[in-house]
């Protein structure tokens, strides 16, 4: 009879979460075929039992496209919509901010900034210590009056976040080193929605 010895590890917490997402990461080719869909719906208001939303909907009245939802239950839900349920975006809250999807996102505790864990497929992921140094989410104002609520990582603007400008006015999308990048939705104050789409330098 033979013996075999088996060799027992964890892995470190940091090296856990270098393979787990934040949130999930969705193909470019993904995202243009939702704008494709979506592109040419008009922005209204629509109530439900949810709560009130301002963004695209079907010529039925459906919520489909990006908006945001004012509820009681999430605060405020930024993002994007599909037949009336949550696709991806930011739930803020009164304490923290939920990035993602409803089955994998990030919570930051939004009096601190703080990253706090990561739930995916119904288990919550505690974070280094030493994340937040690095990924935040945070309110930055700027001289002209503008202000950008969402992700950053060192400092600047990189996520998912909103742009406030100071005429009423703002945009919702992603963020990469300060840039806008990849597909994203402007909200003005007359009622309507422009879809935009940004191009890296890298690309």
């Amino acid at each position: 009879m033979a013996w075999v010895a088996i060799s027992v590890f964890t892995l470190p917490m940091c090296a856990q979460f270098a393979r787990l997402d934040k949130y999930p990461q969705i193909p470019s080719q993904y995202d243009a075929a939702f704008v494709d869909h979506v592109k040419d719906f008009a922005s209204g208001v629509a109530k439900s039992s949810y709560g009130q939303y301002f963004g695209q909907i079907t010529r039925e009245k459906n919520v489909y496209g990006f908006g945001a939802y004012y509820t009681d239950q999430d605060g405020v839900v930024y993002g994007q919509y599909r037949q009336g349920n949550f696709l991806f975006g930011i739930k803020m809250g009164v304490q923290t901010a939920k990035v993602g999807s409803n089955e994998h996102y990030i919570c930051y505790d939004l009096t601190t900034g703080d990253p706090q864990y990561i739930m995916k497929d119904s288990a919550k992921y505690t974070l280094p210590a030493d994340y937040g140094k690095t990924y935040r989410f945070e309110s930055l104002t700027y001289q002209n009056g503008d202000k950008y609520v969402g992700e950053t990582v060192n400092g600047k603007r990189d996520g998912v976040g909103i742009y406030f400008y100071n005429n009423g006015n703002y945009y919702y999308g992603r963020y990469k080193n300060n840039d806008r990048r990849g597909f994203g939705a402007m909200f003005f104050t007359n009622n309507t929605i422009t879809i935009q789409y940004w191009k890296g330098e890298d690309e």
